[in-house]
């Protein structure tokens, strides 16, 4: 005689919804975790890539103006998924601007989208530390940057808009051009992010 566990239907919803991050009565509880981490160029977009020790150690102080004006590659070959091209994506950079609005990636990552005076714009993404190899030499400092910024801010899936000066360090990162929020025309982000302040 094969025994069955009766399960209630109150039990199975909660169960749903504790996988969907929701706690009964509570309403949406903020997500702290990836879906699942991100693939393309993630090696590079989370500074565990080959080309890592390559990466120049002096910070560069510059803008979004700058920043948006170099040129991007003409195409993304399986070799860059996980090097870096030469460049802007073997520099550390840090600007302050306007962090206009962010919200939380389905890979995990805080996507931030920084504008200067004249509107000019691009992204910076916060990878979650449990998306981060320990291969990357900034493991610690994505950590870091991650957990001042949502000390300053609750972060859900949902848009949040503010207007707010930020000085924000990261690794040159480029992009493919497709629809998403706030790109740059030639597809620079700041990826991953090393560091935040709001001053």
């Amino acid at each position: 005689m094969v025994n069955r566990l009766k399960v209630k239907p109150a039990a199975i919803m909660a169960a749903v919804l504790a996988a969907a991050g929701l706690a009964v009565g509570v309403g949406p509880a903020q997500p702290s975790l990836a879906s699942s981490c991100g693939v393309w160029r993630w090696p590079v977009k989370t500074g565990s890539d080959a080309d890592r020790h390559k990466v120049n150690k002096t910070v560069g102080v510059t803008s979004i103006k700058l920043l948006v004006g170099l040129s991007a590659p003409s195409s993304f070959p399986d070799y860059y998924q996980k090097h870096r091209f030469r460049g802007a994506e073997r520099h550390t950079w840090q600007i302050t601007a306007r962090l206009a609005q962010f919200r939380l990636e389905d890979d995990g990552d805080i996507h931030l989208v920084l504008k200067d005076s004249s509107g000019r714009h691009m992204i910076a993404e916060i990878p979650a530390p449990g998306c981060v190899a320990r291969a990357s030499l900034w493991k610690a400092a994505i950590k870091a940057a991650r957990a001042n910024f949502t000390h300053q801010y609750p972060v859900t899936t949902s848009w949040h808009y503010v207007h707010r000066k930020i000085i924000i360090r990261g690794l040159g990162f480029f992009d493919e051009i497709h629809d998403v929020t706030g790109q740059a025309r030639n597809g620079i982000e700041l990826h991953p992010v090393t560091r935040v302040r709001f001053p």
